[in-house]
């Protein structure tokens, strides 16, 4: 079996400094497979701009031909997938790794959309989706069972540890009795920031910080905007922070929630997508119906009521994402499928 090998990475989105949301996990799993001495040649896009797909598919024509390349893996389908599955040498396999949209969205916006994802799909070797709903998706258009592996990139759970929060919110200059429900991720619509807004309108006895790019908001007196912050930082008030809060309209299973229940703190989040394969309701989190204020309301009103039983929740939910979620066990699935497509070429 083969032990090294040289990686084409083709990703649409890329952080372009640390702090940048956009493919954060990417980035995650390039350190991951480097460390382990695999090789990772990258054609990334880290422009939110259209005009950054010039530079991205140049690049993208260069790596797809590159003589070195054991294995392609494009992210995002089709955007980072178009040029590879054309373009590649015969015999470099393709792997293809959905994320949410792409999924979930992308392929029933149109017919055309439907096609292309299709030819894609034809065209790989393997592909790996971030959940279970997505694989089912997947499958759904077409592909064999065999062929589509579930594998997130999961978190790194010896960054990201519970710690005093008291140290957590003297450091941040916090009081030590304000309830807080955090949001860390881009400030758009569709991750609902506006139901938020309105939940904290009606309770304005919590606080709920935004961590986050993007254009902020009208919003109350009880809620912050903090901005782009680091992972140290992220961290920080993760643990400083009674709650993470993510009531999205569409999503695969959410890095911010592994990484909250990684410093073992409860999460609020949609009953949609993967979010269901991580948070299990009432025991870990729970889980509201997306776009209805009065449940998410009702939560953030519970979590504020029950301090013993949302601590208890954090607690679990950290022993769970240790026991499935932990970023070097699934690394390590990625790269069992790795191996098996070099040695089966």
């Amino acid at each position: 079996m083969t032990t090294r090998y040289t990686l084409g990475l083709f990703a649409n989105m890329y952080p372009a400094f640390e702090g940048d949301y956009r493919g954060s996990f990417i980035s995650q799993m390039v350190r991951d497979l480097e460390f382990r001495n695999i090789t990772v040649k990258k054609a990334v896009k880290t422009s939110s701009s259209v005009t950054g797909y010039i530079p991205f598919f140049w690049d993208s024509l260069r790596l797809a031909r590159d003589e070195e390349l054991d294995l392609i893996q494009a992210e995002y389908i089709p955007h980072s997938s178009i040029i590879p599955a054309f373009t590649k040498r015969n015999d470099v396999p393709l792997v293809l790794k959905f994320h949410g949209d792409d999924a979930r969205i992308f392929p029933f916006r149109n017919r055309i959309n439907m096609m292309l994802t299709r030819s894609m799909i034809s065209r790989a070797s393997h592909i790996i989706t971030a959940s279970e709903e997505m694989r089912q998706i997947i499958i759904g258009l077409g592909s064999s069972s065999s062929q589509v592996t579930a594998i997130h990139t999961g978190v790194d759970t010896d960054f990201f540890v519970p710690r005093a929060r008291e140290n957590s919110r003297e450091e941040l200059q916090i009081k030590s009795d304000e309830l807080i429900f955090l949001f860390a991720g881009r400030l758009h619509p569709s991750k609902g920031i506006g139901e938020i807004i309105e939940v904290a309108l009606l309770c304005p006895q919590a606080t709920f910080v935004f961590l986050g790019p993007g254009k902020i908001p009208v919003h109350p007196k009880n809620c912050s905007f903090m901005g782009i912050k680091n992972h140290e930082d992220v961290r920080t008030w993760l643990n400083a922070s009674d709650c993470l809060i993510l009531p999205t309209h569409t999503e695969a299973i959410p890095t911010s929630v592994m990484e909250a229940f990684s410093c073992g703190i409860p999460a609020i989040t949609s009953n949609i997508g993967g979010c269901p394969e991580i948070v299990d309701d009432m025991e870990t989190g729970l889980l509201v119906p997306p776009r209805d204020v009065p449940a998410l309301r009702d939560a953030v009103l519970w979590m504020a009521e029950n301090p013993g039983k949302r601590r208890a929740m954090g607690e679990r939910a950290r022993k769970e994402v240790l026991r499935r979620f932990d970023h070097n066990t699934l690394t390590d699935k990625l790269v069992r499928v790795h191996r098996m497509l070099i040695d089966r070429k």
